[in-house]
């Protein structure tokens, strides 16, 4: 997925816009000035900014966003881990190969072992008020993943099946072959 900052830079001005139009509005409801009811609505804006959020793992938009300018990890702390991979997580905690695994005393906020979080969503808010171009969108991630795959299809064919003294090898490339093929992934 590319990186959308005209989308993120928009979003913010549509927020600033939305914030403009309630302060007036608000204004002449309740007689007092613009200024006075953008400033109310600045202070709503800054707490959601700074108020933690449970779809953000326990993190502030701010520090999500922070995170993100400075290239840090959002990393996502032991207690979030069940809710993240439900009903699978205990099967991930298996394939560690540690009964005494504890991923509580593996986490470290500043040299995290790779559980980290970022935000990529399927449908935007432009999505739900442009579906025509919510559908062209994704017809064409479509068209180029279709591309993709057969090119690696196309490649993995072209490649001598190694690993013919080595059975194990052969028997992991036939059936990463096989997967291509049938598109299992």
């Amino acid at each position: 997925m590319s990186s959308c900052i005209a989308e993120a830079t928009l979003y913010g001005d549509l927020v600033k816009h939305l914030r403009d139009v309630c302060a007036d509005q608000l204004a002449q409801l309740k007689g007092t000035t613009p200024e006075v009811e953008r400033q109310a609505l600045d202070e709503v804006i800054r707490a959601w900014f700074f108020t933690p959020q449970d779809r953000l793992y326990g993190y502030t938009p701010q520090r999500v966003i922070r995170n993100e300018q400075m290239n840090l990890a959002n990393v996502v702390s032991p207690e979030w881990l069940p809710e993240i991979f439900g009903e699978d997580y205990e099967e991930l905690m298996a394939l560690t190969g540690d009964e005494e695994f504890d991923p509580a005393a593996a986490y470290d906020v500043d040299n995290h072992p790779g559980c980290a979080f970022g935000l990529a969503p399927d449908h935007t808010l432009l999505d739900e008020y442009d579906e025509e171009g919510y559908h062209q969108r994704w017809d064409y991630e479509e068209q180029k993943l279709e591309e993709t795959l057969a090119k690696q299809r196309a490649e993995a064919k072209a490649l001598p099946l190694v690993g013919a003294d080595a059975p194990e090898i052969a028997k992991e490339v036939s059936r990463a072959r096989r997967m291509l093929d049938n598109d299992l992934f």
